[in-house]
This record gives C-alpha cells, sequence and structure tokens, in this order.
C-alpha cells in the first residue's frame, strides 16, 4: 500500500541581511546601484546609490520584493525575470531603461542583473545592477570589467553564505558531539511521522535510552573519556536502526529513538534486544576496558499517547521505572508508571525538604562474632523519618538521591553522624567495636571523597581505625582506580568491606589485588542456606577464598539457626542479621555496648 504523506516541510531559502563587512567588501567602490535579491525576489540588502533610484531608505528595503520596490515597472520586470528563468539562467539579462523624477531633474537608470547560484550550481537568486545614465557617460569607462568582478565576489559570498547556512542548518538540527539528530530534529520528524501513521493506521515507537553508570566514567576518566564514549555509543545505536529510523540525543547520556512503521511487535522486541546487547559490548577507552548497560523505555503510538509530548513522557517513564528495576532492561509503558513518576518526583522534592528540616536518622544493626556471641561491629543504617508516612526504608530514597544529586550530601551527613556518636560513645566509657558505614559508589568516586573522610575524623576525633568502609562490589570495575582510591583510605587508618558480595560482577581473582579487609557475603545467598546446593558452594567459596586473602567473612541476613550452624561448619567469623538483633536506636544500641576496660 502506498503511504500517504503529511504536507512537506517549506524548503529553507536565503534569509537575513548580508553583514556589514561583507557589504563593504562588496560595494565600498562600487559607482552605480546595487540590489541584492533572493529567489523570490526579496531584498536582501541594497547600497547607497540604489536608494537613489528607489527613493526608499536602505533599511525600508529589506523583505520587500522587487517589483514592490519598481511599482512602476513591477509587471514588465516580473515578465521578463519569468521567461529569463525558465532556461537555467546563466547570463546577464538586460531589463531597459528606468525613468524616474527626482528633485533636480528626471534620471534615466539602466537596470540589468546576473544570477546568483549556489555550491550545487543552483538558482539562489539575483544581483541587480542600475546604471545612472544622465550622468557623464565617460564615468563608466571600465565599468564593465567592474560590474563583472563585481558580480564574481558576489557569487563567491553568495557561495560560502549558502555554505554557511547549510551549516547552521546541519547544527541547529544535529548534535555537535555525536553528530545525532537533537530535539529540534526529533520534534519535526515525531510530528511529521504521528500524522503519516494517523493518515495510514500504522503505529510507531519512542525508544528513551540512559547510559547506566556513564556519571562514573566522566568522573573516573575524565569528560575526553566520556566523550568519546559517547560517539562510539552513538555510532553503535546508529548502525543497529533501520533505514528511515531517527536517533536522537537529547544531552548528557540520554538517547531517543525514533521507529516509524510498526507492523510486528516482535520485530520492535527483537531490534531493541539488539541494541541493547550492542550497548552493553566491552570498548577500549583510552587505557581502560570499560562496559555500560542502557535502560530503555518504550512508548508506541497510538496506544501510549497521541502528541509528541506524550510519547515523550511515557517513554520517560518507562525508562526511569526500568532503571528502578536493575537497569540493563527494557520496559513498554503502562498507565501504572505515572503513578511511580509522581511518586518519585515526591521523593526527590521530599529529599530536598528531609536534609533542610533534618529528618533523617540513624539505626545500628549490630554484628555478632559467630564463634562466642560477642558484639563484633556495628553498622550505621540510615532511615528517613516522614512527618506523615513514617520511616521510609532506603531503597527507596538511596536510588533517587543518586539520580537527583543528593547522595554526596547525604552520604556525608550519615559518615559524620555516625563518628560523631561512635566518638560520644568512647568519651562514655563504653567500648565501641568496628563501626560500619555504606558508602555509594557514586559518592566514593567523587574525586574529593578521601579529603572528606579526613575532615571528618579530625572534626570528630573518631579513631580512624574502628572506622569500615563498606562499599558494593561494583566499584572494582576498573582495579587501577579502586586500588588508588583504597590505598589512600588505608593510609588513613580506615577498614574497607566489599558488601553484598556475590551480586554483582566482579572476579574473585581481582580481590587479590586490592587491600580489603572483609567481605559481606550477600543476604540471598544466606537465606537459601542451608537448602540451596548454589548457595552453598558459593558461600564456601568466598570463605575459602578470603581465608587464603588473609580477609574477614560477614554474612549478612542470618535469620534462622541452620543458616547460622552451616556458616560456622564454613568457619564464618561473623554474622549480622535478625537472628541476632533488628537495626536499633541510638539509645537501645547504648544499652548493648560494654564498658570499657
Amino acid at each position: 500500500m502506498e503511504k500517504v504523506l503529511p504536507e512537506s516541510v517549506q524548503t529553507l531559502h536565503l534569509s537575513g541581511p548580508l553583514s556589514l563587512h561583507e557589504w563593504q567588501q562588496l560595494f565600498e567602490l562600487a559607482p552605480f546601484g546595487i540590489g541584492v535579491f533572493d529567489r523570490e525576489f526579496r531584498c536582501r540588502g541594497v547600497n547607497g546609490i540604489f536608494t537613489e533610484l528607489s527613493g526608499l531608505a536602505q533599511e525600508d528595503h529589506l523583505g520587500k520584493t522587487l517589483f514592490d520596490i519598481t511599482p512602476a515597472q513591477g509587471p514588465l520586470l516580473r515578465l521578463q525575470l519569468q521567461q529569463w528563468l525558465g532556461d537555467t539562467p546563466r547570463a546577464e539579462l538586460d531589463l531597459g531603461t528606468v525613468h524616474v523624477s527626482r528633485p533636480g531633474g528626471p534620471r534615466r537608470w539602466q537596470l540589468s542583473c546576473s544570477p546568483l547560484m549556489d555550491a550545487a550550481g543552483s538558482f539562489n537568486g539575483i544581483f541587480l545592477i542600475a546604471r545612472d545614465l544622465t550622468q557623464d557617460p565617460r564615468a563608466y569607462l571600465g565599468v564593465t570589467r567592474f560590474t563583472g568582478e563585481i558580480q564574481e565576489t558576489s557569487n563567491q559570498h553568495a557561495q560560502r553564505l549558502y555554505q554557511a547556512e547549510a551549516r547552521l542548518h546541519h547544527l541547529s538540527y544535529h548534535d555537535p558531539l555525536t553528530d545525532l539528530g537533537n530535539r529540534n530534529l526529533l520534534q519535526e520528524r515525531l510530528d511529521l511521522e504521528i500524522e503519516t501513521a494517523r493518515l495510514n493506521k500504522q503505529a510507531l515507537a519512542l525508544l528513551f535510552i540512559d547510559l547506566d553508570g556513564f556519571k562514573l566514567i566522566n568522573d573516573n576518566l575524565g569528560h575526553s573519556a566520556g566523550d568519546l564514549l559517547l560517539k562510539l555509543l552513538a555510532q553503535r545505536i546508529r548502525h543497529s536502526l533501520r533505514p528511515g529510523d531517527l536517533a536522537t540525543r537529547l544531552g548528557a547520556d540520554e538517547f531517543l529513538v525514533l521507529l516509524p512503521d510498526i507492523r510486528q511487535p516482535q520485530d520492535l522486541v527483537g531490534l531493541i534486544e539488539r541494541l541493547q546487547h550492542r550497548l552493553h559490548d566491552p570498548t577500549e577507552i583510552g587505557q581502560e576496558r570499560v562496559r555500560l548497560s542502557a535502560s530503555i523505555g518504550i512508548a508506541l503510538y497510538p496506544d501510549h499517547g497521541l502528541t509528541p509530548d506524550s510519547l515523550i513522557s511515557a517513554a520517560d517513564n518507562a525508562m526511569h521505572e526500568a532503571k528502578r528495576r536493575g537497569r540493563n532492561g527494557y520496559l513498554f509503558y503502562s498507565p501504572d508508571m505515572m503513578a511511580q513518576m509522581r511518586e518519585r518526583m515526591a521523593l526527590e522534592q521530599g529529599l530536598l525538604k528531609a536534609m533542610e528540616q533534618q529528618q533523617f536518622r540513624l539505626l545500628y544493626q549490630p554484628m555478632t562474632d559467630l564463634a562466642d556471641d560477642s558484639l563484633s561491629g556495628l553498622e550505621a543504617l540510615v532511615r528517613w523519618q516522614h512527618p506523615s508516612e513514617g520511616m521510609i526504608s532506603p531503597a527507596r530514597f538511596i536510588p533517587v538521591a543518586e539520580e537527583c544529586g543528593l547522595i554526596e550530601q547525604l552520604g556525608e551527613w550519615v559518615m559524620r553522624t555516625a563518628c560523631q556518636q561512635g566518638q560520644r560513645w568512647l568519651a562514655e566509657g563504653f567500648a565501641v567495636p568496628r563501626l560500619s558505614v555504606n558508602v555509594s559508589v557514586r559518592e566514593m568516586r567523587s574525586p574529593d571523597y578521601v579529603d572528606r573522610v579526613t575532615a571528618i575524623l579530625a572534626q570528630t576525633g573518631f579513631p580512624a581505625e574502628r572506622l569500615e568502609i563498606e562499599v558494593t562490589e561494583s566499584i572494582i570495575q576498573s582495579v587501577d582506580q579502586s586500588l588508588h582510591l583504597f590505598t589512600r583510605l588505608k593510609a588513613l587508618g580506615v577498614q574497607i568491606a566489599i558488601d553484598d558480595f556475590g551480586t554483582g560482577f566482579s572476579s574473585l581473582s581481582l580481590l587479590k589485588s586490592l587491600p580489603i579487609d572483609r567481605i559481606k557475603i550477600d543476604r540471598a545467598f544466606v537465606q537459601a542456606l542451608p537448602d540451596d546446593k548454589h548457595s552453598r558452594e558459593l558461600c564456601r567459596t568466598i570463605v575459602s577464598l578470603a581465608d587464603s586473602l588473609g580477609m574477614a567473612v560477614t554474612a549478612e541476613g542470618i535469620e534462622t539457626q541452620p543458616q547460622r550452624q552451616f556458616l560456622q561448619s564454613l568457619r564464618c567469623e561473623e554474622g549480622q542479621g535478625y537472628l541476632f538483633s533488628h537495626p536499633l536506636s541510638q539509645p537501645h544500641m547504648t544499652s548493648m555496648l560494654a564498658p570499657q576496660r
């Protein structure tokens, strides 16, 4: 079936006056009137002598047609030019003599014009010459040669101007870094494709792509490396699409892909999965081998929206939900995502207020020596005491804090508050065991992180050797950077633990090259003990490896005696979980501390 297209977009024409420099260069020495007109015969500009012919001020010419400027001769000029343009113009056309009455007596002007051609050789306007024949004819010796030179210069300027406008037009519709389309191009194409889909009763898809973990690349490898990665991934996106599809970059690490004429849903799913696979392929950036994933939200016309804005919003909501569910995935929009997005926005605004009004609280969960049940450590856990919703779990607000840029401020508050409390306990004569603080990978990758830790320890007086920093194993993506960071922290006396071990993508062998003190086995594997064979073998391997590397092991999420007994059989030193204690407020935690000896 032949596709019906809406009315096409109007072709871009030359527009706007020439620069003052160009006019001076073109017309400074011209002893005759000069006017430049575009392909629609609208005036681009005139020199002073030309105004003597028209009787108008120079600024009054712009935008008027040649026929408006010379109304008496308009019909004849229109006829002559139309005939001339019937055959591609390449030569000068004599327009005849014009008689004009002016103060001081009548004037006779000889008019002629030459075509202005663009770089492709297409007609782009006319160059009009007006000679005052009432002047001394001897004054015009050599005018023909001078006119030819001026016309040649004009054509050169016209070509350069055409090229400049073409470049500006390209930049106005394309991203300068990746050369993908930009928001302007997406808006125009989306308008056109929606109308086309409506006329042909077809579907189209809009993909909202957000790169997972891109900020870490910028923070640790530099913006030049980040730009190089963006250009490479933009090429991968472009090469994964069909002819006629449109890839655009919104900014930062966000992309929108327009897929018109969707006929089979399985074809769309196959394309998205291929695209995700290509984006996830490892990449060499300088001396570093990096691998990113992408979260993709999909909106369909007409099911999820009838306008460009509604489709973009739907795809955006679906992308955020895909990222919330674990990243490196894709989701089609559903109406309940709007409610989730409103909740996220409410959380983001609430976080800002929570920081200002000090609504965050710290709880402390004990860690237990499995050999003798003694208190061996404390983990500081942040909670949000919301004025109307009560206590909010970090699983809800930490991802939002990371996305909206509040995680560093929040993380600094957690560490400072925990160290202050630890120092108060010491000052009150209590024996404070190891105090663990969770740190986001994004927070830890900030350039001044070690300096902030140093300042907090100095200001609070809390002993560095009693502080343990917990970070997830995703930080081991770059061994060299992690080694530098961990070495600086170890120089302070701080201990380092890898939290939720077993859920990431790092190799166990990487641990041997890093100064890590402790591995914490993720609760998902502990809770499957002792029945699940995979969990048993994984825990056995972690404990054995840690022992060979001189690292301690803590098992998280212990809730039953069989779990504890199995871990003890592996010689796991420490446990944490509801079997021993829930997270406790500061007063309850104080009551469990033993006095210093």
